[in-house]
């Protein structure tokens, strides 16, 4: 039952860092929340491991086993969590860029029209 008090750890080790960096502004909350339900759901299970043991029995597998692949599920659902961040950042970014071209544009035609009514 080691791999238990392991998931305890890492469970308690994401629940403070993920504290930790929303108190010192490092994160974002809307962020920092996927981030403490991991947290709060590997701890579940280590406090509670019956869950898992059943359904590792259910599926013939070492417990050990399951509680890797529920891990490894974890970290994939954040992953894919933190591209879909990454791909909306990335698309806002390029809308503000042509924004910025079209009002550097129209503010170099205004210019240009002002120079010439000056003359």
């Amino acid at each position: 039952m080691n791999y238990i008090y392991l998931f305890a750890a890492l469970a308690a080790v994401t629940l403070l860092a993920t504290l930790i960096s929303l108190r010192r502004s490092r994160i974002r909350v809307e962020y920092s929340v996927s981030w403490l339900v991991a947290g709060c759901l590997l701890l579940g299970c280590a406090l509670f491991p019956s869950g898992l043991l059943r359904i590792a029995d259910a599926l013939g597998l070492d417990p050990q086993i399951c509680f890797v692949v529920f891990a490894g599920a974890l970290a994939l659902a954040l992953l894919f969590e933190v591209s879909a961040v990454v791909s909306r950042l990335r698309d806002e970014n390029v809308i503000l860029t042509q924004r910025l071209a079209i009002l550097e544009y129209r503010l170099q035609q205004l210019q240009s029209e002002h120079g010439n009514q000056s003359k």
